[in-house]
């Protein structure tokens, strides 16, 4: 039975090595006065600066790492393309995102 434990050493190391699972996320405000969207995580929202990629627009479905540190890239399925974007907060609340968005976003301003 030696092998046993190398069996479950590999396995385990397999798993700490598995890619993230790619999420399905839905755009639910875009501002592309200032490059930002919000986008409904499941139970709870995520603001993000898109860097590069075409203006997500609200119904948007995009699908990555929604919750990743740092530049990460998100696939707009719906518009077949790539968003390179930065996360900048998650909430359960939509509501205090727009509030936390720049203050050069025009859309913020608006009554929701």
């Amino acid at each position: 039975m030696p092998r046993l434990p190398t069996l479950a050493a590999a396995l385990a190391t397999s798993m700490l090595c598995a890619p993230a699972l790619a999420a399905d996320v839905k755009v639910v405000w875009s501002d592309p006065s200032c490059q930002y969207f919000i986008a409904d995580l499941g139970g709870k929202f995520g603001i993000y600066n898109w860097r590069a990629g075409a203006a997500p627009k609200e119904g948007d479905l995009m699908q990555g790492d929604p919750e990743a540190g740092g530049l990460a890239e998100l696939t707009n399925v719906t518009q077949q393309g790539k968003n390179m974007v930065i996360t900048m907060a998650i909430s359960p609340t939509i509501r205090s995102l727009i509030h936390s968005s720049p203050v050069d976003c025009e859309r913020r301003w608006k009554k929701q």
